[in-house]
């Protein structure tokens, strides 16, 4: 059975993927890597495994490997970039047999997030440049890795109507203000096509909204 690893499966970003796999890819198993599962669902708690462990602990990403093929990263904090290094070293030493990985990294580290008066997610290169500097350094560590991988580097994720998607690359550097906010179920399904589909493969691609989409 292909088994995804929901890392920070508490996050809104993670809970929005999490439903939506459950309801389009319903016979793919689903395992949720979280610090405090009561705050998870009840329904989540009854219905996946639940590994309760640290991001920054190497011994957790051990117990929550065993029989995943794919992983779904969406840990946050200023200390991810340390962490990230953990789930890759535990991948490489346990040869954990995983088909892709998407992180959820950080908008505005290559200040693509130029127009506009909000949300200023360019800002982040100054705010918090160690962070910016490995958030940057993930796309050489998921290369050197070999293995199969998307990096989202999204604007605003939040709730409302879905939209069309639009991605670029890091050398792209002008998304206008109207364009930074991404629906959440836009994004989860984003995410599913490039777990499952191998869809923006071994990229790091920002993400953000396009035209509303319309009923046929």
């Amino acid at each position: 059975m292909e088994t995804v690893l929901v890392l920070g499966a508490t996050s809104p970003t993670a809970q929005a993927f999490i439903n939506l796999m459950t309801h389009d890819y319903p016979t793919v198993q689903l395992k949720l890597f979280v610090r405090n599962p009561a705050k998870l669902p009840a329904d989540q708690r009854n219905r996946f495994p639940v590994i309760v462990g640290d991001a920054a602990n190497y011994a957790d990403y051990l117990r929550a490997l065993p029989d995943v093929t794919y992983v779904y990263n969406s840990v946050g904090g200023v200390h991810t970039g340390a962490w990230t290094q953990l789930l890759l070293r535990a991948i490489r030493e346990t040869h954990a047999p995983i088909k892709h990985v998407v992180d959820i990294s950080a908008g505005g580290i290559y200040g693509e997030f130029r127009s506009g008066l909000r949300p200023y997610l360019s800002a982040v290169r100054t705010m918090y440049p160690q962070y910016t500097r490995d958030q940057r350094h993930k796309l050489d560590w998921y290369r050197d890795s070999g293995l199969a991988f998307t990096i989202f580097r999204p604007g605003l994720i939040q709730n409302g109507p879905e939209t069309q998607l639009i991605t670029h690359t890091p050398d792209y550097h002008d998304i206008r203000a109207n364009e930074f906010d991404i629906n959440r179920t836009t994004f989860a399904r984003a995410a599913a096509n490039a777990l499952l589909h191998n869809a923006y493969p071994n990229q790091s691609l920002s993400v953000h909204n396009g035209a509303p989409l319309t009923e046929s």
